[in-house]
């Protein structure tokens, strides 16, 4: 449940008067006695008014879940649910005095202060429930009929006339004491708002309401005035029409788009539907009261969900009031006719923006080897919040940012008992704050972190909400991994000699001296990966790695090695956890270098594994693609079939496996190690006739080690590279 403790700005148990003017932006001083009176009553979070009565109040969860509505009683504070109400019924505020409307088979009127049923209608064949006013329960037709009829204890049942035949979604709502309020869609598909004569079930008065919402019933009707929402798609425009009944005169008051609407006495009451999901401060987003006779306006509330008018002219309304708290007022006219509000249930949180449960935060170390995602998700009491979290790499500054600009989820009219959920996670990456283009960004560096998040009411309510912390990345070393992110490296060298990676771009010129370069994996004793690369007279030279895209001076490994056709690595083949190099020579012999963890003597003395290597024109050490624990050895025939050596682990292999053919359209074949991070070992190929690199998807598995299904990924754009393993 939510903590009911967090950020509460309650009263010390009084009612407040909030007869704020226009523009004042200060609460009046409590009216006297104010100290004397009860303190309110306890309702959940975010609960909303959905219509009042004489002893209680109907309140709801979720305004499309009949069985998470409660009857509240105004003295004691005791819940009845409304557990046997279905769709929307309730919902619609089907409550005459204390009687409340429930639909299923039989439409049931039920005293909520006796528990007793009061009237109960029989629904015909395709009926449902209309609404109920003065007693009587309105039922309607389903689909395009125009047909009404009510039924109250008195006559029965009687049709209501006046509605044109062919009229959709028609409903009643309580209005007067002889007139209920009524809303229809015409045949010609415009709205309506209207009256219906609880004496003659006749329809007493029509307006044509072109501009209402098609959905909702936002309208209130007084004894003289009758008053609904409207919004031009046009011009902009949202107001509220007030119209003086039984004559032509018509006021229209700006208003929030969907705004409630209500009557104070001679005073129309209207507000945003809900302010705290608003982006942007407005004075609509408060409770605006508005004298019609003198035009003169008062601000109660600072934000509003719901308005309900209740018995005696008063008015019940979920909302809050920064300093006081969220959950239900009464807005009443005092005696020389000031409207006020006082509190009478608390729901447990401030009026203002702030963090209702215990925030999911990152750890103080991140293993992305172990997981792929970090939790960082906060949750508030409103949803109009502009929210953003930062991840700062220290070292190099590079950073991860995630952007909400309101909440938007799924099921977005519900209840959250934890409260409203903002944030998402890490992945891993970094984005450099360009958080709307996932597409780029890269893997994230392992080192230390600071991280921020800020949460600003997008409507102005109360102060931003701001955390920081720290956290360490860290993850296993990995072969092809040159700036210590975790994430395969492909190198590429242009046409100028420039070499880079895909990832973190250049590293440097004048490798157009070496005919072969080989990503190796760390054999040289670092934390890092490091590379080989043979000049053109045969000489094989180290370049141990920096973890930051670039290398120490190079080291001579030896000369002689103009012998070999073919050299990789890449995998651990002997077991100790180091990389080895394989080459195979001129006459087809394979020889193992075992690798030693030393700069100065990168390998052991060779070793010969086998012969008959000449029948291959490429291999790739792929590290562990078919399940086993050491390396494997990928060689492609001259005929395009591609064959897997699976290791022992003891520095020599098992028979091949043939993985499948076609691979003769590919320059390079790159062990790239987990290029899609999920935990298998992948195979990269360099088709230059589609200028495309395609990636092969390990799958773990002995005889299978690779998804045939090859699909494109996008690399080194511009120019023209060649890639090595």
């Amino acid at each position: 449940m939510p903590s009911r403790s967090t950020g509460r700005r309650l009263g010390a148990s009084v009612a407040v008067v909030l007869a704020t003017t226009l523009g004042a932006g200060a609460l009046a001083t409590p009216s006297a006695g104010a100290a004397d009176a009860p303190a309110p009553i306890r309702i959940d979070p975010q609960a909303e008014v959905v219509a009042a009565g004489s002893t209680g109040f109907l309140v709801s969860m979720n305004r499309y879940r009949g069985d998470e509505q409660f009857w509240v009683r105004y003295d004691t504070g005791e819940r009845t649910p409304i557990e046997d109400a279905t769709y929307e019924y309730v919902g619609e505020n089907h409550v005459a005095g204390d009687d409340t409307l429930l639909c299923r088979s039989v439409a049931t009127v039920r005293n909520m202060t006796t528990g007793a049923t009061v009237l109960t209608a029989p629904m015909e064949r395709g009926e449902g429930c209309a609404g109920l006013a003065g007693g009587a329960v309105f039922l309607t037709s389903w689909g395009p009929t125009g047909k009404l009829r009510v039924y109250d204890a008195v006559h029965g049942s009687r049709p209501v006339t006046g509605i044109p035949a062919g009229s959709t979604y028609i409903r009643v709502r309580q209005g007067t004491a002889t007139h209920a309020l009524l809303r229809y869609r015409g045949p010609d598909g415009v709205e309506h708002r209207g009256t219906v004569d609880l004496t003659t079930a006749a329809v007493a008065e029509d307006y044509a309401a072109p501009l209402t919402a098609e959905w909702g019933f936002e309208a209130a009707l007084s004894d003289t005035r009758i008053a609904w929402n409207e919004y031009d798609p046009v011009t902009k425009r949202s107001t509220v029409v007030v119209h003086t009944r039984g004559t032509t005169e018509r006021q229209v008051v700006e208003a929030a788009k969907g705004a409630h609407v209500a009557f104070l006495g001679d005073r129309l009451v209207h507000a945003a539907p809900d302010g705290t999901q608003a982006l942007s401060p407005s004075p609509l987003n408060r409770l605006t009261v508005v004298d019609l006779k003198t035009g003169a306006t008062t601000r109660l509330l600072d934000h509003v969900r719901a308005v309900a008018a209740a018995p005696e002219g008063d008015l019940l309304v979920s909302g809050g009031l920064i300093g006081t708290g969220d959950g239900v007022f009464r807005v009443s006219a005092g005696a020389d006719g000031t409207p006020t509000a006082s509190f009478l249930a608390d729901g447990g949180y401030p009026a203002e923006l702030a963090e209702v449960s215990a925030p999911h935060l990152p750890p103080a170390a991140v293993d992305f080897d172990a997981k792929r995602f970090v939790p960082f998700e906060q949750f508030f009491n409103h949803k109009g919040v502009k929210y953003r979290y930062t991840l700062t790499h220290v070292r190099t500054g590079k950073t991860y940012a995630h952007v909400e600009n309101g909440y938007a989820g799924a099921g977005d009219d519900g209840y959250y008992p934890d409260g409203i959920p903002l944030g998402w996670g890490w992945d891993g990456t970094l984005n450099d704050g360009n958080a709307s283009d996932p597409k780029g960004s890269m893997a994230a560096f392992n080192g230390a972190y600071t991280w921020e998040s800020v949460a600003e009411s997008g409507g102005g309510f109360g102060a931003p909400i701001k955390r920081s912390g720290t956290l360490t990345v860290t993850r296993a070393q990995k072969p092809h991994d040159f700036d210590d992110n975790g994430s395969p490296d492909v190198l590429a060298r242009d046409a100028s000699g420039v070499l880079r990676t895909h990832d973190s771009g250049d590293i440097g010129g004048g490798w157009q001296i070496y005919d072969r370069i080989e990503a190796t994996g760390n054999i040289a004793g670092s934390a890092h990966a490091d590379l080989i690369a043979r000049d053109k007279a045969g000489v094989l030279w180290l370049y141990q790695g920096d973890g930051r895209n670039g290398f120490a001076g190079r080291v001579k490994v030896g000369g002689g090695w103009q012998a070999y056709e073919q050299i990789s690595g890449g995998s651990d083949y002997t077991g100790d956890g180091r990389p080895d190099l394989v080459a195979a020579d001129k006459t087809g012999v394979l020889w193992m270098y075992r690798s030693t963890g030393s700069a100065t003597k990168p390998f052991e003395t060779r070793k010969k594994i086998g012969s008959g290597w000449g029948v291959y024109n490429q291999l790739t050490g792929t590290g562990n693609i078919a399940g086993a624990a050491s390396g494997d050895l990928l060689a492609r025939d001259k005929d395009g079939v591609l064959w897997m050596y699976l290791g022992k682990g003891d520095g020599t292999f098992t028979a091949r496996t043939r993985i499948g053919g076609g691979f003769g359209r590919y320059s390079e074949l790159v062990g790239s190690g987990d290029y899609d991070r999920d935990g298998k070992n992948d195979l990269l190929a360099v088709e230059p006739a589609a200028k495309t690199t395609y990636v092969f998807r390990g799958t773990g598995q002995r005889y299978t080690p690779l998804d045939l299904h090859r699909s494109a990924t996008p690399l080194f754009k511009g120019g023209s590279y060649n890639l090595f393993s």
